[in-house]
């Protein structure tokens, strides 16, 4: 089980829930790829423990109707639109879980392994939402004003294309944002924002507003994995450890990727 009795009680007192965040499925050996098997097993504790797993869709639906939050509940969201999305789909689907998928607009036009117009339409028939995650995938925060609302404009217009309907949720390349992007993304229409800020978040959090993310990494246990979503401190308090100390590092790969790219 996920949780003794003693650590739910402790978590209704705290009313706050965990967002996965996945990127990619498959065999190679880089972090952010997880095994088949690992979210398989990841998504049988989270069903065995009796968890509501949902996507930004039905959040939102939540906050604005007033209607409660289970006790036991997590978001789950994949960024980048990659193929593999297909089989993270049809096992969410299997378990009766729910989910958000983002996609940038660019590889998903043009490179090969990426989801293309047909593979979205299918995905949101099958109760799926979806949002943007930027036009070319470059760090929204080191760009100036103009071009930041345009990859989020034309990122939005071209998935809102695709579905036929407005599209209201957001994640920011390398989950990097600031006040620029925050109020940018407010003012093209964008509900919810996720970011790579690893904490959980409030049942009472706003709307619109930011939705706190956890990347799940491939180097994760199956007890990680539980710490994570149980929202226990140790792991929280080491990821916000090892944010700060990596910080400098961070910004500056991400000023080099954005200046190179």
């Amino acid at each position: 089980m996920l949780h003794t009795e003693s650590e739910q009680k402790a978590g209704d007192l705290e009313q706050r829930f965990a967002c996965l965040t996945y990127h990619h499925f498959g065999d190679q050996t880089d972090q952010y790829t997880v095994t088949v098997q690992q979210l398989r097993m990841q998504l049988t504790l989270l069903r065995d423990a009796g968890y509501l797993v949902e996507g930004f869709e039905q959040l939102e639906s939540r906050l604005r109707s007033s209607r409660s939050i289970p006790s036991r509940y997590t978001l789950f969201t994949i960024d980048d639109g990659r193929e593999s999305t297909m089989i993270a789909a049809e096992l969410l689907s299997k378990h009766g879980f729910n989910a958000t998928f983002f996609v940038s607009r660019d590889r998903c036009v043009a490179r090969p392994r990426y989801l293309r117009s047909r593979r979205i339409q299918e995905l949101r028939r099958a109760g799926f939402s979806f949002g943007t995650h930027g036009t070319s995938h470059k760090i929204l925060t080191h760009m100036h004003a103009d071009t930041c609302s345009s990859e989020l404009r034309e990122s939005k217009e071209w998935l809102e294309n695709i579905l036929s309907e407005p599209v209201r949720y957001m994640s920011a390349p390398g989950g990097y944002v600031n006040r620029k992007v925050l109020s940018l993304a407010y003012a093209h229409g964008y509900v919810f924002v996720g970011t790579c800020r690893e904490q959980m978040n409030s049942i009472r959090m706003a709307v619109p507003g930011i939705v706190n993310r956890v990347s799940v990494r491939r180097s994760f246990s199956d007890a990680t994995f539980r710490d994570l979503v149980q929202g226990r401190g140790i792991f929280y308090a080491v990821r916000q450890i090892r944010s700060a100390a990596l910080w400098i590092p961070k910004e500056l790969f991400a000023w080099g990727y954005s200046r190179g790219r």
